[in-house]
């Protein structure tokens, strides 16, 4: 039996192989699981109908075999995600919004890269360029291309699956490769936010403490400190993810080191770290997000939507440019109930998620601005070490 495309999926194996080929999503979204893993909530996030799911998948169980070699088991309850979900996507059907980038957005979004790829071009063949150049590149990288790369990522741009993993594949090819974020965003972090499968919360726990449940070490009394440098660190990550997965990335990088320089290849590549992964943190390493008990409604016990709602808060961008430099992370919550739709229609469903929360009783948080989150993400840090 082949069993490189088994998934648990509501305590049931299935073999989906002879499926991978069908799928109207495409193929890639296969690519970077891992079989015997739980992908019960890809499947709600990801499909509108999960009815229709279980009715194709009825035919490729194989649940009588194997069932103690699955990782990644989850227990979410899902009732209260449906019921939202049904909301949402009634409000989307009778306001007629979209579920994929509006030709406008295509040509905004690909006129944007095409600019960002005019100035690396001149950068690139000039000589003594003022590094500021490659503050701006960085700037454009994380502010335009990021939402590119994230959007297309989670297939929410185009609604042909080859443009998504194209765009996905080049939009931030200087710092990213898609094969280990695919694996660790989409499914680790969007599966189980703020859990112990979390990678971005959980896989990182020598140098940083963002919770009480984490060991103590004697250099995150430090970390406050030390965050900024390894947030810029990360810019380089993904040339070692380039080398393990044999990718070109890491080409496109040592050529810019040739003909940019070590300065200004530092520059840019450290404030596009610095700009992502500092963005991506402010929403869930903050002092509501990560008590270790996300189910904070009465009754609620592991509750999916729960846990994804309390996992994250929202923050305002009421100017453009701290909304550029966010990248659409600032509705976060909407972006983890519901992934595959894009973050201008998420804008447009937000109202029916924060009525919903508040007439069930849970947590919805929104603050006022970026600048807010990030000195309370900085506050955490420093109160984590030090306890």
């Amino acid at each position: 039996m082949n069993d490189q495309h088994i998934y648990c999926i509501n305590d049931r194996l299935y073999n989906v192989a002879d499926f991978v080929g069908k799928h109207p999503g495409g193929t890639n979204v296969f690519a970077n699981l891992k079989s015997y893993a739980d992908i019960t909530p890809m499947i709600y996030t990801y499909h509108k109908d999960t009815s229709l799911i279980f009715d194709v998948l009825s035919k490729y169980d194989i649940s009588a075999n194997n069932m103690d070699r699955v990782t990644y088991k989850t227990d979410y309850n899902y009732d209260k995600y449906k019921e939202l979900k049904a909301l949402v996507y009634n409000e989307i059907r009778s306001r007629g919004l979209p579920l994929y980038w509006t030709t406008s957005e295509i040509l905004y979004n690909m006129s944007g890269f095409a600019a960002y790829l005019g100035i690396w071009t001149y950068c690139i063949w000039s000589n003594s360029l003022s590094a500021w150049w490659f503050v701006l590149l960085a700037t454009i990288n994380i502010g335009h291309c990021a939402l590119l790369f994230h959007e297309t990522s989670h297939y929410s741009g185009f609604k042909t699956p080859q443009l998504n993993t194209l765009v996905s594949h080049i939009a931030v090819a200087p710092i990213l490769t898609t094969e280990e974020w695919k694996w660790d965003h989409n499914y680790l972090h969007h599966g189980f936010t703020n859990t112990e499968f979390d990678s971005d919360f959980n896989g990182h726990q020598l140098t940083f403490r963002n919770s009480q449940e984490h060991p103590h070490y004697f250099q995150h009394r430090f970390q406050h400190l030390y965050a900024g440098a390894l947030l810029c660190l990360g810019g380089f990550s993904g040339q070692i993810d380039s080398i393990k997965h044999k990718r070109w990335n890491i080409l496109l990088f040592l050529f810019i080191l040739y003909r940019c320089g070590f300065y200004n290849t530092l520059v840019f590549y450290s404030l596009s770290g610095f700009l992502f992964l500092s963005i991506a943190q402010f929403s869930h390493i903050q002092p509501e997000c990560v008590k270790g008990e996300h189910s904070r409604v009465k009754g609620a016990t592991n509750d999916f939507l729960v846990n994804q709602v309390t996992s994250t808060i929202n923050y305002r961008t009421d100017n453009i440019v701290t909304r550029l430099l966010c990248f659409g992370l600032d509705i976060q919550i909407e972006h983890h109930l519901f992934p595959n739709i894009p973050h201008s229609t998420l804008r447009q469903i937000q109202p029916v998620v924060r009525d919903y929360c508040a007439q069930n009783g849970v947590t919805y948080i929104e603050r006022s601005d970026v600048f807010e989150m990030a000195k309370s993400y900085w506050r955490h840090l420093y109160k984590m070490g030090s306890e």
